[in-house]
């Protein structure tokens, strides 16, 4: 059993889609860099006991609003957050520390990815 069916149940908390996601996207021509990525954020962080998964799913906004560069990546969490019933403004507040800490720069690229996938997600309404 791949680590995208072993972690289906986390895949689609996150995205409804991101099962089909996971195996149409990169796995077709880097199998194993997925299944790894897989199991590294969804078979063992998110799993783990002491953070829930809405504590977990905010730091990790944060670390990839930090680090710049993982737009892809940041836009996919940002619509993961939301189906995990994360609120904007608790995104929001995200972007605040990452100003502080990691600089405007990196939190004004972040508010700009929130704000396409907030704009996406009301369109779709």
């Amino acid at each position: 059993m791949s680590e995208i069916d072993k972690n289906r149940d986390l895949l689609e908390r996150f995205n409804p889609d991101g099962v089909r996601l996971a195996k149409e996207t990169v796995h077709p021509v880097f199998p194993d860099l997925v299944d790894k990525i897989v199991s590294d954020i969804y078979g063992f962080a998110y799993r783990r006991p002491v953070l829930d998964i809405k504590t977990r799913h905010l730091i990790s906004l944060a670390a990839i609003s930090a680090m710049g560069g993982a737009e892809n990546q940041l836009r996919f969490q940002l619509g993961a957050a939301l189906n995990l019933g994360i609120s904007a403004d608790e995104v929001r507040e995200v972007f605040i520390q990452v100003a502080v800490f990691s600089g405007n720069a990196r939190a004004f690229n972040a508010a700009a990815v929130f704000k396409e996938i907030t704009e996406e997600t009301e369109s779709k309404k």
